[in-house]
């Protein structure tokens, strides 16, 4: 028993990374064969492929998912929104695809586009990607996260910029608002936890855990005349009180 116990992280890792490649190239080979996929590779490979068997089946993690029905009603409409997250692992991706209610894509830093397969298909799926510092690239990512929204799609951010190391929420960063408030997104919080203890930014391979990947998608932030300084506190406040549930 302590033998398998020892081979369950690198086994489970390879699997993931296996399971990864082969989802990334069925998505490749979608969006080959039509450049307008986006939608159904995000949804039935991002979602149904890829996400939802990794966490159940390979990681042997159960979905606990929680949608405010304010924010279901948003979906219901096609209505797209801007998903703010805390993040802590890169299983917060799988957890996002597995949960969202309406396909999804990433407002992303630019050095993502750089990652075997994955990266290119985000980049062709519709990936927002943006240049840190670079003025032209939020221009374009604006109006790119404006037509992104006008599609029903929802655009997932990790305010905190980086996964935090001990699992708590990290001070959010302003960019992706000013973006949302640009573009006139709604805004709706999203947290995410069962993540972090199974594969933490300091770790190389997925470790056993019994507790349950729990989403929680929160009621969309009422609209305000404010800056995008006093959203962003606002969307903090948010995702922080879904974890205390």
């Amino acid at each position: 028993m302590k033998a398998l116990g020892w081979l369950y992280a690198p086994f489970c890792t390879l699997l993931s990374i296996l399971h990864t490649a082969f989802c990334s190239v069925v998505g490749l080979v979608a969006m080959a064969i039509n450049a307008n996929n986006g939608d159904w590779v995000m949804w039935n490979v991002g979602r149904v492929l890829w996400s939802r068997p990794l966490l159940k089946w390979i990681v042997g993690a159960p979905l606990d998912l929680d949608v405010h029905p304010d924010a279901q009603a948003l979906a219901d409409r096609q209505q797209g929104v801007v998903l703010v997250a805390n993040h802590t692992s890169l299983l917060d991706i799988n957890a996002a695809f597995a949960a969202s209610p309406t396909p999804i894509v990433f407002l992303s830093k630019a050095s993502v586009r750089k990652v075997p397969l994955l990266g290119k298909l985000n980049e062709l799926a519709g990936t927002v990607f943006v240049e840190r510092g670079n003025r032209a690239s939020s221009e374009k990512a604006v109006q790119q996260l404006t037509e992104t929204l006008k599609q029903g799609r929802s655009v997932l951010v990790f305010p905190e910029g980086t996964r935090s190391k001990d699992g708590q929420l990290q001070p959010f960063k302003k960019g992706a608002f000013h973006l949302a408030k640009a573009a006139g997104a709604p805004i709706v919080p999203m947290h995410i936890s069962g993540t972090w203890n199974r594969l933490s930014p300091d770790a190389w391979l997925i470790g056993p855990s019994t507790a349950p990947v729990r989403v929680s998608i929160g009621a969309p932030l009422s609209e305000k005349d404010e800056t995008p300084g006093d959203t962003m506190a606002r969307a903090e406040h948010a995702v922080a009180a879904l974890g205390q549930r």
